[in-house]
């Protein structure tokens, strides 16, 4: 991961934290698959892809989670969820950060797209 990357997923977690999520995991791995948050909010697992870009003159960062992305998650989520929330609710959020002038400006898309059923990942 890139510097960009490290410090977009630092300024993620800390405003999720900032809103009331608490982190269960970062950049949780199954096989070679990841995702970057997992947090609790009001009794529902929260996973949290982070998506950063030091310029939106081309596509905003949310655009970069593709449909084969949005697999992989759902495949990682599902053993996870399997693992240690057998039992609990779960949405997909995105959170996009752009880089302004030394700053970052958050985006954050809760409810960004659902697992919904597949035919194998």
């Amino acid at each position: 991961m890139n510097d960009l990357g490290k410090q977009a997923e630092n300024a993620a977690a800390e405003y999720l934290q900032k809103k009331g999520y608490r982190i269960c995991f970062r950049n949780y791995r199954f096989g070679r698959l990841e995702v970057d948050i997992v947090c609790e909010y009001k009794g529902q697992i929260i996973i949290i892809e982070v998506k950063a870009l030091s310029s939106i003159h081309f596509k905003r960062p949310y655009e970069s989670v593709s449909k084969i992305k949005q697999r992989k998650i759902i495949k990682v989520s599902d053993y996870l969820l399997n693992q240690y929330y057998p039992n609990h609710d779960c949405r997909f959020d995105i959170v996009s950060i752009f880089l302004e002038s030394k700053q970052y400006r958050i985006e954050h898309i809760t409810d960004a797209f659902s697992a919904g059923i597949h035919q194998g990942y």
